[in-house]
């Protein structure tokens, strides 16, 4: 009986709160200790950074010339790869020039190949009028051609003018090319030089026995060209002395 009343005394009763015991430790030990072992730790750690490469059989100090190695390597590729773009470049730019002198000196063998023909065949001309006694008495324009250049619109000609008979003295004169065309329906008429320009001073030829004459001349690209006469004007005073036309159409 005695016993349960405790019990039920106990449960019903002011129940204490346990309590604990400890020793009073000050709190600059604590500080102190606390900070002893993270200086510890950081140093474990630091180590085992520091030492890793030579743990995992890595040289660090390896590594770093190598990549100095490689580096260097790395420059002197880059310099020769440069001093080879360079090289290539100026090699291009030889290569070009050797073309441009090559079809410069290619056009020039056809010039003169063309002035080489024409050439034989006036002096084949003279011979033939010569050795005929052909020549004809005073003045004439003889031999006169007339073709189109490579651009649409522009045409060459050429030309012997001859002095026959006496030949005392040299002939004075200029020469002017009459053109005539048909454009769209209707026929022109062009001056090679224009008649102002004719009568200026300039562009004068001078010949006792034969001259070469050549000359360009242009007519609207959509033109055709009908004829083409050659005049040779007397100096002083203009005056025609002789012509030739040459009819093409």
């Amino acid at each position: 009986m005695h016993g349960v009343l405790r019990k039920i005394r106990s449960k019903v009763g002011i129940r204490s709160a346990r309590m604990a015991v400890r020793t009073h430790v000050p709190w600059y030990v604590r500080w102190t200790g606390t900070a002893l072992m993270m200086g510890v730790a950081a140093a474990v750690a630091w180590w085992l950074v520091d030492n890793s490469y030579r743990i995992t059989g890595f040289n660090r100090e390896e590594a770093k010339q190598q990549i100095a190695e490689l580096s260097e390597h790395n420059g002197k590729l880059k310099t020769d790869a440069e001093s080879l773009k360079n090289s290539l470049l100026e090699r291009d730019r030889q290569i070009q020039i050797e073309k441009a002198v090559q079809s410069e000196l290619a056009r020039n063998v056809a010039q003169l190949q063309e002035e080489n023909s024409g050439l034989k065949e006036d002096l084949g001309f003279l011979r033939g009028i010569m050795s005929a006694g052909n020549v004809p008495e005073g003045l004439s324009v003889q031999n006169l051609k007339v073709d189109a250049d490579t651009s649409a619109g522009d045409y060459r000609y050429r030309m012997l003018l001859i002095q026959g008979g006496t030949r005392k003295q040299d002939f004075h004169g200029k020469i002017q090319v009459v053109v005539r065309f048909a454009q769209n329906g209707m026929v022109s008429v062009l001056n090679f030089p224009e008649d102002a320009v004719l009568k200026a001073p300039g562009s004068e030829i001078v010949f006792r026995y034969y001259q070469k004459i050549e000359g360009r001349f242009k007519i609207p690209q959509d033109a055709l060209l009908k004829s083409v006469q050659v005049r040779l004007l007397g100096l002083p005073g203009g005056e025609v002395r002789t012509s030739k036309t040459l009819n093409l159409s």
